[in-house]
């Protein structure tokens, strides 16, 4: 009798487990469907920045005030050809539809700022069509990991935003203009719906990637990590030891809240991955990098 009862418990629970993940995997197809993907073509392009171009750009931040120290731009140096495969990545941030509906289905957290507050109480921040901002590094990982996608390593991300004739912005070598290319230096005072800045666009019609919020990519961040990539062509690089969790992440693009200097397309910053912020938000890319252990 025992061994009957434990079968129908053990039967049911399989129904239950097995009914939850096809829900699970019917409520990230959902929100696949809403996805736009913009296919970048394999092939070499130039990442990074030559001296020259990286001192002009540290000497235009200083004359903006902008904070930006010298070590910032020598991070970029030296510019290096890089090989990628062809790879999909999502022409808009996330949106916080989009990841409401990874909160719901997989019972994950709901997005907190810097101090623990909530982010969707925010009226200036829980806007439908608003990039999701308050999610740390592990959060979007883990959506983009939901969907079948990964977070666009930092070489797939240069590459999205400055294309193969290393443009300094998305959209080409002209300084940003606010209301026109991007949201940036408090004009808004918070993140905009995402596609907002159609002239902001790059060529092959990637949204916001510059301004509006400052978006994870997969890499640890290391300032000398070009150095290593010098002599020959590397392919697919990817900087990453998931056991490491304190290391620094790359975040790039800039945000609502910072001015000019900090748009650059080759531009590289850093965040804790296990904290979250109001300006710090993502895009995804498929298929899924190799992570090597």
């Amino acid at each position: 009798m025992k061994l009957a009862c434990f079968k129908i418990v053990i039967f049911i629970l399989t129904i239950h487990s097995n009914f939850a993940v096809a829900e699970v995997s019917k409520a990230a197809q959902q929100v696949l469907a809403t996805i736009e993907w913009v296919a970048i073509p394999e092939g070499e392009f130039l990442m990074g920045s030559t001296s020259e171009e990286a001192n002009a750009a540290y000497q235009d931040a200083k004359l903006r005030s902008s904070m930006l120290e010298q070590h910032t731009f020598d991070a970029e140096l030296p510019q290096h050809q890089i090989y990628l495969s062809a790879y999909e990545i999502s022409r808009y941030e996330i949106t916080n539809a989009q990841y409401r509906a990874f909160v719901e289905a997989m019972n994950r957290p709901m997005p907190r700022g810097h101090n623990g507050e909530e982010t969707w109480e925010n009226e200036t921040l829980n806007g439908e069509t608003q990039p999701v901002v308050g999610v740390t590094w592990f959060d979007a990982q883990a959506f983009a990991e939901w969907i079948g996608g990964s977070l666009p390593t930092e070489a797939q991300w240069e590459r999205a935003a400055r294309g193969t004739e290393a443009r300094i912005y998305p959209w080409g070598d002209t300084p940003p203009k606010a209301r026109q290319h991007a949201n940036f230096a408090r004009r808004y005072n918070r993140p905009v719906p995402v596609g907002q800045f159609p002239e902001g666009e790059s060529p092959d019609g990637i949204a916001d990637l510059a301004g509006n919020v400052w978006e994870w990519c997969l890499d640890e961040y290391d300032p000398t990590a070009y150095q290593r990539n010098v002599g020959g062509v590397p392919r697919n690089p990817l900087n990453l030891r998931f056991r490491d969790v304190l290391r620094a992440r790359v975040i790039r693009g800039g945000a609502w809240d910072v001015g000019r200097a900090f748009l650059r397309s080759s531009l590289r910053f850093k965040f804790y991955p296990l904290d979250s912020t109001h300006t710090i938000g993502f895009r995804v890319v498929r298929p899924r990098p190799t992570i090597k252990n």
